[in-house]
């Protein structure tokens, strides 16, 4: 069986409307394909058939390019791992044939491929194992879109110059040549005649050559600037709006290009049951973290009440999917204003022991509404500023771990810390323990044992990491629907999977420098948030 067509492809050759073929290259590049900042990679750590593996996706820096692809398998006895990009607007009938990936040499387990991607837009990547228990396939969702572009050396840009010039000249002296001596006998010698027509060729051919630099200096740019504004992995400005009602604060996000060319937000799909998930965070300090769920008015509006937080700055980052598979960041600066209305009050058993700090969360009696803050809204509100010289609520322990104590008693433990490095991928890896030591087990946050996020300190990388991988779970549930065969994909973590205390994101911090962590977990039925601060040093 193929795929659901949703829309036809064009044809080669076939005439088209330009006005059109202008919205449909608009569509194309208006996407943007990135859901976190300033960290591109994807990663994937889940079962694929009866093997567990770990997927890590590098996008090319430019298209058409190839994605480099590197599969670690935990399971021994594997013979073959094969890989396939999928375009959304291809489907299967569409998608070039698997390639294989190849074993690392002094590796165990580990495969490496590359596959190319020739246009921008919504991928699949299809991995497939193959081995003594069977045969697995997992899909991992890409969105593709051109790096930045690196700016040309000035070495470089003179030599292209100069290039260009010996080649405008050439051009004048070739038509000049043919035009004056061109039509003569062999040995018969130049008249003013020849002379005059020469010159004459020689002006026309330099007008004509110097507009012809000077149109396609202008088609290029034009072309650069097109690229730049959307064919360029970067995240969405929204328009943000803060308003009074009575005793509470409303916050609305609007889109700020409103456009054929451009989707609306009536075309999301739910992410872990939300259209939206908003993560607000106080600067500087990155003292204040909230995970929030607006409500969506219009195609181009949400909104939500504000939560009682502390007044200050706010760096917003929103997660959106669109039905394509396409995962959009979105990003403003939100100023808030001093709460509305009683302070919540804290149970005295969710209190932290030296009231470092608290986690608020949205009271079960508040009654359903269009502008209701969410159930599963949470915010964390911490005493220690980013950088300070400590940090009550966390303890640095032997062998690198960072313990961080939250609400309650309990202490969610980072027990790789140490291990961590820029430009290297792995699983950041956490534990819940009680007051006594004892473990205790996590429950599912919104259908996962565990929610995180990362962001730097100078705010040029942000990302929302679940215990699966790095990617939209919409995304990947939009590709699963539309995928005819029962693909053979279930997630690493289930509704009847035994409560444990430990879970794991995997990620690869895309730069050394300073970083803010916040883990989120559900213990006795309450959102907890752990915070860790680190120094992520370079890799080797």
């Amino acid at each position: 069986m193929d795929w659901a067509w949703r829309s036809e492809m064009v044809k080669p050759g076939a005439p088209m409307n330009r006005v059109v073929l202008a919205f449909a290259l608009a569509w194309e590049f208006a996407l943007p394909s990135v859901a976190h900042v300033g960290s591109p990679n994807v990663f994937f750590d889940g079962h694929t058939g009866p093997y567990s593996a770990f997927v890590v996706v590098r996008p090319p820096t430019a298209l058409p390019g190839a994605a480099q692809v590197s599969v670690k398998v935990r399971e021994a006895e594997i013979h073959s791992v094969w890989l396939v990009p999928v375009l959304w607007q291809a489907g299967s009938k569409g998608s070039p044939q698997s390639v294989a990936a190849q074993p690392v040499k002094g590796e165990t387990n580990l495969w490496d491929g590359e596959v190319w991607l020739l246009r921008p837009g919504s991928y699949t990547v299809r991995i497939g194992i193959e081995g003594s228990q069977g045969n697995g396939e997992a899909m991992v969702p890409v969105n593709v879109l051109g790096m930045p572009n690196q700016q040309m050396k000035t070495s470089l840009r003179v030599a292209l110059l100069g290039l260009g010039l010996v080649l405008l000249l050439t051009g004048v002296w070739i038509v000049q040549a043919i035009a004056r001596e061109g039509c003569l006998p062999l040995e018969a010698k130049l008249s003013g005649l020849d002379v005059s027509r020469g010159r004459r060729a020689v002006l026309v051919a330099a007008v004509i050559l110097s507009a012809g630099v000077a149109g396609g200096a202008l088609r290029w740019r034009s072309m650069d600037a097109a690229y730049r504004t959307y064919g360029v992995q970067k995240p969405e400005p929204v328009a943000t709006e803060i308003r009074t009602e009575t005793n509470r604060i409303i916050l609305e996000l609007r889109q700020t290009e409103q456009s054929l060319a451009i989707p609306s937000w009536g075309s999301l799909v739910p992410d872990h049951g939300k259209l939206m998930h908003l993560f607000l965070v106080r600067e500087p300090d990155l003292n204040v973290f909230a995970h929030l769920h607006p409500a969506r008015q219009d195609d181009h509006k949400f909104a939500l009440e504000m939560p009682a937080l502390p007044p200050g700055t706010y760096q917003l980052y929103g997660d959106v999917t669109f039905e394509n598979g396409i995962a959009q960041t979105l990003v403003a600066h939100v100023s808030l204003p001093e709460p509305k209305g009683a302070s919540q009050s804290l149970p005295p058993l969710m209190t932290n022991l030296t009231g470092e700090m608290f986690c608020g969360f949205t009271s079960p009696d508040v009654k359903p509404g269009p502008l209701t803050r969410d159930m599963d809204d949470s915010w964390h509100v911490d005493q220690a500023r980013f950088g300070g010289a400590s940090r009550g609520a966390e303890a640095r322990l032997p062998g690198g771990k960072i313990a961080s104590r939250l609400m309650g008693g309990y202490t969610l433990l980072f027990e790789n810390a140490s291990q961590v490095t820029a430009g290297r991928a792995s699983a950041l890896e956490f534990a819940a323990f009680g007051s006594d030591g004892s473990e205790v087990a996590l429950q599912p946050y919104m259908g996962m044992l565990g929610h995180a996020a990362v962001r730097r300190a100078d705010g040029s990388v942000f990302a929302h990491l679940h215990p699966m991988g790095s990617f939209s779970m919409a995304s990947q549930e939009a590709f699963k629907q539309r995928w005819a065969a029962n693909v053979a994909v279930r997630a690493s973590l289930s509704a009847g999977q035994t409560p444990v205390n430990r879970v794991a994101f995997p990620y690869q911090f895309p730069r050394p420098g300073g970083y803010r962590v916040w883990v989120q977990v559900r213990i006795k039925g309450r959102v907890l948030t752990g915070v860790y601060d680190m120094e992520v040093k370079p890799g080797a």
